[in-house]
């Protein structure tokens, strides 16, 4: 089976669906190599506007597959190259130059949340499970993971949802700032609508913008301030900054390129 599906519903907007239903989307090293790679490829194609990522059979993800990873224990240099492909999955897609949105229903735990964090935008069902279960389990949530979590519920609910260690609604994790959005249905078509004016917008503008939020959300603004005046640059001197001028001037719709 396939760890990955991708799916192309239009020729801008890419669904990814981690495709292990019966261990609940439960990443192996295999998916997590695979993850990072497809979004890597992703970051390639210029005419990617928006990507949802989203789990097979009616759950998103129940994080790290735990027998698999303590399968490598004893074994340095495995235990080595799991870690970092999980790293590089995570990385890959943060620093991916489009809007990136986790449709969530069903199972959202443990490195589950970390996956959703790394994305721009959660939406999810009123009946999605989430949590991170890490002090109940006697582990240890990462000071990245803890960054991002932090920057996105505030110190306040971080704080909550590391310590109890709770399962919580969709609802509730709606109310706490963890989903962007609840979705009234469907979660995957929650997400596509979502995203989709983001989708028509300067490609160029999104990824500098995103650049410069991440280093802010992870606290390293001073010392991405080279990439993101580069980012900057990049946009401000692009076509499509000519086109969007010109087309709020003609009172009409701009057509950007992210050239």
């Amino acid at each position: 089976m396939e760890r990955l599906l991708v799916a192309t519903p239009e020729p801008a907007v890419r669904v990814v669906t981690l495709n292990r239903p019966t261990k609940l989307n439960a990443s192996d090293r295999e998916s997590w190599e695979t993850l990072g790679r497809v979004f890597r490829g992703f970051a390639q194609e210029r005419t990617i506007r928006l990507v949802i990522l989203t789990g097979a059979g009616g759950n998103f993800s129940a994080g790290d597959d735990i027998n698999a990873y303590a399968a490598t224990r004893g074994d340095e240099l495995a235990g080595a190259a799991y870690r970092a492909a999980i790293h590089e999955a995570h990385k890959a897609i943060e620093e991916a130059p489009f809007p990136v949105v986790a449709a969530i229903d069903g199972v959202c735990v443990g490195g589950g949340c970390s996956i959703a964090l790394c994305c721009d935008f959660r939406i999810g069902t009123a009946a999605a499970r989430i949590g991170i279960p890490a002090a109940k389990l006697g582990l240890v949530y990462s000071l990245e993971h803890c960054q991002r979590l932090a920057a996105t519920v505030g110190l306040g609910n971080a704080r909550r949802m590391l310590y109890r260690g709770d399962i919580v609604s969709g609802a509730v994790a709606h109310a706490m700032g963890f989903l962007d959005e609840l979705a009234e249905g469907d979660a995957l078509l929650a997400a596509h609508a979502f995203g989709t004016p983001m989708a028509r917008n300067a490609p160029l503008s999104i990824a500098a913008s995103k650049t410069t939020l991440s280093a802010i959300a992870m606290g390293l603004a001073s010392t991405r301030q080279t990439e993101i005046a580069a980012a900057f640059s990049k946009a401000d001197r692009s076509l499509d900054a000519v086109e969007g001028a010109r087309a709020f001037a003609e009172k009409r719709q701009p057509s950007f390129t992210g050239e």
